[in-house]
This record gives C-alpha cells, sequence and structure tokens, in this order.
C-alpha cells in the first residue's frame, strides 16, 4: 500500500485493515462489494470497497466501509484534497441525479466544468435535474468531509477518536 495517510491513520494502519478485508472477502465472511455506488448511486457500475475508519475494532458497514464505483473512489473522493472546486460541481452533479458514467457525455462533461468554474469565481451555477435525487441534502455520508490536506494525517480527522 502506498505511503499515504487518510483520514488521520497511517498506511500502515490502513494497510493492516485492508488485508484483513481481502481475507475476509476470499474466506466468504465478507461478501464483494456490491452496488449500487454509495457516491453517485449508479446501480450498474461495478464497485469496489473504500474505507472512511480504519480503527479497530473494526466496522464492516456503512460509513466506515462504503461500495465505491472505482471514479468516485479513485478520481473525486481521494482528489478532492487538491481539487476543491471540481469536487464540489461533481457533488451538484450528483445532487441532481447524476452518475460517474454520465461524463462520458460531452454535454454534461462541459456542464459540469461550467459548475466548477462559476464555484471557483464565486458564482451559483445551477444544473439540470438528470434523475431524482433520494437523499437529503446535506445529510449524505459524503456532505461533511474534511476538505483540507491537513486532515490527511490529522489524528483528529479520525470518525472515531
Amino acid at each position: 500500500m502506498a505511503d499515504s495517510w487518510y483520514n488521520g491513520y497511517s498506511a500502515k494502519e490502513r494497510d493492516v485493515k485492508f488485508k484483513v478485508l481481502k481475507r475476509l472477502v476470499a474466506n466468504g465472511e465478507l461478501p464483494s462489494a456490491t452496488g449500487p455506488c454509495m457516491l453517485c448511486s449508479d446501480p450498474e457500475t461495478p464497485v469496489e470497497y473504500h474505507d472512511e475508519d480504519y480503527g479497530e475494532p473494526f466496522i464492516w458497514e456503512p460509513p466506515a466501509l462504503l461500495c465505491l464505483c472505482r471514479h468516485c473512489h479513485r478520481d473525486k473522493l481521494h482528489k478532492r484534497f487538491w481539487r476543491r472546486s471540481a469536487w464540489h460541481a461533481y457533488i451538484a452533479h450528483i445532487r441532481r441525479g447524476g452518475y460517474a458514467r454520465d461524463l462520458k457525455d460531452p454535454t454534461i462533461k462541459k456542464e459540469i466544468e461550467s459548475c466548477r468554474s462559476a464555484i471557483e469565481r464565486g458564482e451559483s451555477f445551477s444544473l439540470p435535474v438528470l434523475r431524482p435525487y433520494t437523499q437529503k441534502v446535506g445529510q449524505e455520508w459524503f456532505a461533511n468531509l474534511r476538505m483540507d490536506p491537513e486532515s490527511l494525517s490529522d489524528p483528529s480527522a479520525r470518525p472515531r477518536p
């Protein structure tokens, strides 16, 4: 595992839970990750596990362990620290009923880029609705994630003290 920190957990701590996760899935004690993606809600995309909490005793359910599509997980969630406006524009896309796979559409991609630019200028921007959004805005698991790069290695960023 990379020498990276996340939510105040070192790479070593994260690796311990990752190895246990792999063993539990291999032994059938924990099911493989299943959709829909818990960020974009796409019911048709393959998902992988993402951990927010690496503390012991390990928790094997949301909000500690989430099933995310690769794009949401690797391109959006983990890059939010350095691409804040892109993260906020993506969340606006999610809240309009958007899926990660919608970004393949040049019109959708342009709308999100316009939203990102407006956010950077401090302007409001509204995206047209794509699908019904069933979650309560502001109460989603991702609504209050820390955005500061310092939180990566800050022990106070841990979900559990």
